[in-house]
């Protein structure tokens, strides 16, 4: 069975451009093109996508607000952001609301097939340039006393204001791949980088959902990335 993807984008010649290119995988096939969020969200119903290629700047409805919108009606799709080097800002709020992961414009063809198929898989993608200015973002503009004034109720929030080493017990093991989750590392490289089986790293990912109370990859990176950030 093929994995469906949704592609949108404001600029016609991205569009189908990434189409002509996906459409030469065996298992991949583009069933829609949308030209913002608010196009998105009329079309998804019957097209129902594995994953969506979302960009963030568009005309009428951003790729954060339809990424939050659709994550809270369709919680199964898989929400890949399209980003460049000026879209920063806005990626800690995109994957606050849920997306799986981050890729650049520019980047390889082949980068961006399996990217794709990580995503459909459920594994975070955020490629070193984007985790770095991820890390930067949170360490000039984010401190610990900001969040605490912040809605305590608040899943996401709560999160990020945790104290691993003095409120959790992690092992030495599950803190090396909780770092490597915040380099955008999927479970495939993850477990070629320390010698293990895919397997294994599922079960420690497992694991660390339960210890840090989070309930999906999107928001156990974001922890990843603001501990890396405070280190």
């Amino acid at each position: 069975m093929k994995i469906k993807v949704m592609i949108t984008d404001d600029q016609r010649l991205m569009r189908e451009g990434l189409k002509t290119i996906l459409d030469l995988e065996d298992d991949l096939t583009v069933v829609q093109l949308c030209e913002n969020g608010k196009d998105t969200l009329e079309k998804l119903p019957s097209v129902r996508p594995d994953v969506i290629l979302m960009d963030i700047r568009m005309p009428i409805m951003d790729g954060v607000e339809c990424t939050r919108i659709i994550k809270q009606q369709y919680p199964e799709v898989k929400i890949l952001i399209l980003t460049t080097f000026d879209d920063d800002e806005f990626i800690i709020d995109a994957l606050k609301n849920g997306a799986v992961g981050y890729i650049l414009k520019d980047l390889s063809s082949e980068k961006l097939v399996s990217s794709i198929r990580d995503a459909y898989k459920g594994n975070s993608i955020m490629q070193p340039e984007i985790a770095a200015k991820v890390i930067s973002h949170i360490s000039e503009s984010i401190n610990y006393s900001d969040f605490k004034s912040m809605n305590k109720d608040s899943q996401e929030i709560s999160i990020i204001s945790k104290e691993v080493n003095t409120k959790l017990k992690l092992t030495n093991r599950e803190r090396e791949i909780l770092n490597l989750v915040g380099e955008g590392m999927s479970n495939t490289e993850i477990a070629k980088k320390l010698y293990i089986s895919v397997g294994t790293v599922k079960n420690y990912i497992s694991n660390l959902y339960s210890k840090l109370e989070v309930e999906d990859r999107s928001k156990l990176t974001l922890y990843a990335i603001k501990e890396n950030s405070s280190n």
